[in-house]
């Protein structure tokens, strides 16, 4: 009589079961209980699934076994219980009538069962159980986290961010946050860095990197590190606890079957389940509404995926209806080259408005040499700056333009609601399919965001005029700085000053109005050459 071929099953489901070798016990236990049985299992006929849930049948050492038995290679399987077989009742109910149907007859060690209709029972309940039992550990388990956060028994995070460390009393009874001074400083400077150099988040990662500064788990820094570091509300001195939530990834980056867990993804939790904690602050909100702020527009102007140069690209406005110009390119019919233009063609689904906007296109190398050739005049000459200043100074009406112009886009971010709600309105109604309503709603939100944005712009402007007048003399030294080098400047530096100067350029028919970022008053020139 041929011996049984036999195989055995281990799995345990976290790094922490790995670290204290209980998949270890249950491999003794599994090769102790077949030799207590006369069997005999080789190496290869050894499955162990490391760091996997029981609550999925997608994992390597599991499907392995499962592609052995269809191919009739096993007669047993030794597991050592059921819930290590799966943790779901029904998973293992398919998996059971699977191997019974390919003639492999599945052991269990801790309660083997027999032919009796009342062993095949007890199996099932015993799925049930587990499948009881895990939903009661995992709600057991957060409620116990929340309560001890809450109370201050541990800190919010088993991990703490860069930048500060966790300090174990005595007794060993209680972790406390506080400041890592060294990592603080880097913070500091990364902040500093994106606030008064407006750098990117790339570039404060490639300044890290050349400085020799490393995290404290990856070999370099990258971008998203970065930002997703700045941006965290524990650097204000707020550490959230159950701010997320584990999600089966909608776009994930290994295949189901290479990830040891199925929500290796997570999503956000309503607001109201948030729990904070009370930390030592880095940096103050301000601080950190000013750097996202920051990034947000390092990432409109980010020069990366741009076929063509414009120097005054995403700065130029419509003075007609108040929006962005984009960039477009024409070729030339004889094929001599291309025109390039900046244009305003938004229309009513874009804009909110009734009707498409009707101003003309402009070539875009005859605005980009006429603000240039302002923006030299200016760094040049410096009385010019200075005249500037004491023009703002005396007229007040920026003031007035700027209050008409909040009044302006108070106007535009309502009529921008209204029109998103009309939208719904119509998709609930029928008359819009969820593709279109997607669109649609995100172009309008966008408009919308950038409306309140340049509100918000326009606010910290009008903060600013009382320290106007301490600037007079920082802008002769400024203009001395750059002056040396403005010739020798490439485009990327040209663009760089021109956002540094210049907020934004209002394009009204043919006139021009410059509004600076220094801030000086509006200048006003034209296009043609021939005009004074």
């Amino acid at each position: 009589m041929m011996a049984e071929r036999a195989a055995l099953y281990a799995r345990v489901s976290s790094a922490r079961q790995e670290r204290e070798q209980t998949v270890a016990s249950q491999v003794a236990a599994l090769h102790k209980a077949a030799a207590e049985l006369g069997l005999q299992v080789p190496p290869q006929r050894c499955y162990v699934d490391e760091g996997f849930s029981g609550t999925r049948l997608d994992r390597p050492a599991f499907d392995a076994m499962r592609d052995a038995a269809a191919d009739g290679l096993l007669d047993v399987v030794l597991v050592f219980a059921p819930d290590r077989l799966a943790r779901n009742y029904v998973h293992q109910q398919v998996v059971l009538e699977e191997l019974a149907a390919r003639g492999v007859r599945v052991h269990f060690v801790e309660r083997p069962i027999g032919e009796k209709a009342e062993d095949t029972l007890l199996v099932q309940m015993q799925g049930v159980i587990a499948e009881y039992e895990r939903a009661k550990i995992i709600e057991r388990t957060r409620r116990g986290r929340m309560h001890k956060v809450r109370t201050g028994q541990t800190p919010p995070f088993s991990r703490p961010p860069y930048g500060y460390r966790l300090v174990t009393s005595p007794d060993g009874r209680q972790k406390t946050v506080v400041l890592h001074e060294e990592e603080a400083a880097h913070v500091r400077d990364m902040y500093r860095w994106v606030l008064e150099e407006g750098l990117s988040a790339r570039a404060v990662a490639r300044r890290l990197t050349a400085q020799g500064v490393r995290p404290r788990r990856a070999a370099r820094w990258t971008g998203a590190s970065v930002r997703h570091l700045l941006v965290n509300p524990a650097f204000t001195g707020t550490a959230v606890y159950n701010r997320l939530m584990a999600a089966v990834p909608t776009r994930p980056r290994k295949a189901a079957a290479l990830r040891k867990v199925a929500k290796s993804s997570h999503l956000l939790r309503p607001r109201e389940q948030w729990q904070t904690v009370p930390i030592a602050p880095l940096v103050d909100e301000a601080t950190q509404a000013a750097v996202k702020l920051q990034l947000a527009r390092n990432k409109v102007l980010s020069s990366r995926n741009v076929q063509y140069h414009y120097l005054l690209r995403l700065l130029v406005v419509c003075g007609q209806c108040g929006l962005r110009m984009a960039c477009f390119r024409r070729a030339q019919t004889n094929g001599r080259g291309d025109y390039h233009y900046y244009g305003c063609s938004r229309g009513p689904e874009d804009s909110g408005r009734a009707a498409r906007c009707k101003a003309q296109y402009l070539r875009a190398e005859a605005l980009d040499a006429t603000v240039w050739s302002a923006v030299c005049q200016w760094l040049r000459e410096p009385r010019i700056l200075v005249e500037e200043v004491a023009s703002w100074q005396e007229h007040r009406e920026a003031e007035e333009l700027s209050a008409r112009e909040r009044a302006r886009l108070e106007s535009t971010c309502g009529n921008l609601k209204r029109q998103v709600q009309r939208l719904v309105d119509a998709y609930q109604q029928g008359a819009l399919r969820v593709d279109e309503l997607k669109v649609r709603r995100t172009q309008l939100e966008a408009a919308l965001e950038a409306a309140r944005a340049r509100a918000k712009e326009l606010q910290a402007q009008h903060a600013d005029e009382e320290r106007l007048g301490e600037r007079e003399a920082q802008l002769e030294a400024f203009a001395a700085a750059v002056r040396e080098g403005l010739d020798a400047l490439d485009f990327e530096g040209r663009q760089r000053l021109v956002r540094l100067l210049i907020e934004r350029v209002v394009v009204t028919g043919e006139h021009v109005t410059i509004e600076h970022a220094v801030p000086l008053s509006g200048r006003f020139c034209r296009l043609r050459e021939n005009d004074v």
